[in-house]
């Protein structure tokens, strides 16, 4: 969040954030998180196209456990609803990405998702993934992917019980999109997903696994964490191989440089875990049993998928369109959209305009 930008509000729009914030969660989630635990972190503050709070919310890992776990998130209402029913996108980051990714410091007009968001009439709730960020930390072990979703689950829930939200939309980027994946499949309670820097790869080995693992060395080695006092298995991109890994020729080297140095920490556990939930097979992936409306969104120059080595022609989006369908046989629509000259990373691109505005003008067709 930048509070440079950030000024107060007033005392009427901050009291129609509490009501909305502070509803009481449906019967029968028990064991999901408590809204009325929920804890506001800083004033509420404006920004230009809306206005913000930063809350604490109490989450589980698990059905049946203890919401023992803090998650940390930005949560934010537009100046100006978009026509008809009140929508929020929840942004879930990447691997060694936190919630930064949707709400980037440098030239927000240009990379900030949460931003766009608020001026396109949306509510949005961007989020430090558990063990990211200023979020809870616990054991690397105790997450995984199904873990993740549970979480996200968890927070579906927390806005749709406030009663202010008829739709609530999932926005995954990388690693968050197979979570967006996993919680949409599982609990089909999104009602849309927006699925970026993910592709499928049918019949996948353990070599593409490897290579993923490839890219990354314990955090506790790292110069940016040392000193944290990090469990072993949490983990972290070598440093200099972002701009290699996650971005085009055409990204710009000072949000590069930005990102190598405010890097975040991913836990083995959950890349480990992309073996028995995104590398599934079509018609045993937790994608068959979306219900709602998909969107995918890949950059042309995704060195992951599509460049190094060449997974899938992304150049050609009936190509990548014919190798999802597979995985979506359940989905109400399934749209595929993909971005020349942008990287793993489309959000931090110059193309982001272009990728935002093909997102939003399919949340509101779809």
């Amino acid at each position: 969040m930048r509070f440079v930008r950030f000024t107060l509000i007033p005392s009427i729009l901050l009291s129609s954030i509490f009501v909305c914030a502070w509803g009481s969660l449906p019967a029968g989630q028990a064991d999901a998180a408590s809204t009325a635990d929920a804890v506001s972190t800083a004033d509420a503050v404006s920004v230009a196209y809306g206005s913000c709070q930063s809350v604490r919310l109490p989450v589980a890992l698990a059905p049946g456990q203890p919401a023992s776990q803090a998650l940390s998130a930005t949560y934010c209402q537009p100046l100006a609803w978009a026509s008809g029913q009140h929508e929020v996108d929840v942004m879930t980051p990447g691997a060694t990405y936190n919630s930064a990714y949707w709400n980037w410091p440098q030239d927000p007009s240009l990379y900030s998702y949460l931003d766009k968001t608020l001026q396109a009439g949306r509510a949005a709730f961007d989020y430090d993934r558990i063990g990211t960020g200023t979020s809870s930390h616990p054991p690397s072990d105790q997450i995984t992917v199904n873990n993740e979703a549970y979480v996200l689950h968890q927070i579906v829930s927390w806005l749709r019980s406030s009663g202010h939200y008829s739709q609530v939309n999932l926005i995954g980027h990388s690693l968050g999109s197979v979570i967006s994946i996993q919680e949409a499949g599982i609990y089909q309670d999104a009602s849309r997903v927006v699925v970026t820097g993910l592709l499928h790869v049918p019949n996948v080995g353990l070599g593409f696994a490897q290579t993923l693992l490839s890219l990354m060395h314990v955090a506790v080695l790292d110069r940016e964490f040392a000193g944290q006092g990090l469990a072993p298995g949490y983990v972290t991109t070598i440093p200099g191989d972002r701009g290699r890994d996650f971005y085009s020729p055409s990204a710009d080297p000072a949000v590069i440089s930005y990102d190598e140095a405010h890097k975040d920490i991913v836990p083995l556990s959950d890349l480990v875990g992309l073996a028995t939930t995104w590398a599934l097979p079509a018609g045993q992936n937790a994608a068959d049993s979306i219900t709602a409306p998909v969107l995918v969104v890949i950059g042309q120059q995704d060195a992951i998928f599509c460049t190094d080595p060449p997974i899938l022609d992304c150049s050609v989006p009936a190509t990548v369109l014919a190798s999802e369908l597979p995985f979506y046989a359940g989905a109400a629509s399934l749209t595929v959209d993909t971005i020349p000259g942008a990287g793993h990373d489309i959000a931090l691109h110059p193309s982001a305009g272009q990728s935002f505005a093909e997102i939003n003008q399919w949340v509101t067709t779809h």
